[in-house]
């Protein structure tokens, strides 16, 4: 049975067990990576202290912080080279497309990627 139809099945408790049995084994399997929860956007706001959400789930993945941004290699690495070119582009408008692709490579092969434990914190 596939992973969503199962979940589809299980109860909440269920579900939160699952994930959380997840996260331990990774903890345990990579005791050195780093543990990156990552709220979803629409839990956050200004009127309280915190926000009720629940257990996504956890994965490795590999990590880049630049200013306030994280971004995922697994799900990032395409929209931070399409942003890469633009300001190749935007500040080099004499290159032609290849050139630009290439030094788009290049950049985006000198990102210092961290490997980490990503968990998702998801609306309730």
């Amino acid at each position: 049975m596939r992973s969503k139809e199962r979940e589809m099945k299980m109860t909440e408790i269920e579900i939160q067990q699952e994930r959380i049995s997840e996260l331990i084994k990774l903890i345990q399997q990579n005791p050195s990576l780093k543990i990156v929860p990552m709220v979803d956007s629409e839990l956050g706001g200004d009127d309280f202290s915190y926000y009720m959400g629940k257990w996504g789930k956890a994965e490795i993945d590999e990590v880049y912080h630049e200013d306030e941004r994280i971004y995922f290699r697994s799900y990032d690495e395409e929209e931070l080279g399409e942003q890469i070119f633009g300001r190749l582009e935007s500040s080099n408008p004499a290159w032609d497309s290849p050139y630009l692709e290439e030094r788009t490579k290049e950049e985006l092969d000198e990102i210092k990627w961290g490997k980490a434990i990503d968990v998702k914190i998801d609306l309730p």
